[in-house]
């Protein structure tokens, strides 16, 4: 939706890295009451994991942001194929939209310039309003 793109367009623009851009937007457009601490774990899920260039840090949040939706904490919850549906099906959606789902595939400009940030931050919009409409499609927002 229009409004995750637009709060993870700030919060990235803020000093935010995509990861957080993506769980701080979802988060506060969809009331999830998510505490600091989710957004102090994955932050360092950022660059494709720690800049490494692996998985997309906005679809590592996207993901996560499934996960607080339909995930356990105990395995007696629900059995894990229930849990990977979503975040399997939202990591295709991610691959098909993109091409791909490497960081260093998706956003091949230089670290640090301002057209990478620029890029990052398109990147990092577009995922949280992919995870929204994915939400809301599959009604997982109770």
């Amino acid at each position: 939706m229009e409004k995750e793109y637009k709060l993870a367009e700030q919060y990235h623009m803020q000093g935010n890295n995509c990861v957080e851009s993506v769980i701080k937007a979802c988060n506060e457009s969809m009331n999830l009451h998510l505490p600091d601490e989710a957004i102090r774990m994955a932050s360092g899920m950022g660059g494709g994991i720690g800049r490494s260039g692996c998985v997309c840090g906005a679809l590592s949040g996207a993901c996560l942001i499934i996960g607080a939706l339909v995930g356990r904490v105990d395995p007696a919850e629900k059995p894990l194929p229930d849990i990977y549906q979503y975040t399997n099906e939202f990591h295709a959606r991610f691959k098909t939209h993109f091409g791909t789902t490497c960081c260093r595939a998706l956003n091949r400009l230089s670290f640090g310039t301002p057209e990478y940030r620029k890029q990052c931050i398109k990147i990092t919009a577009t995922a949280a309003d992919m995870v929204s409409d994915f939400i809301k499609e599959k009604e997982l927002l109770k």
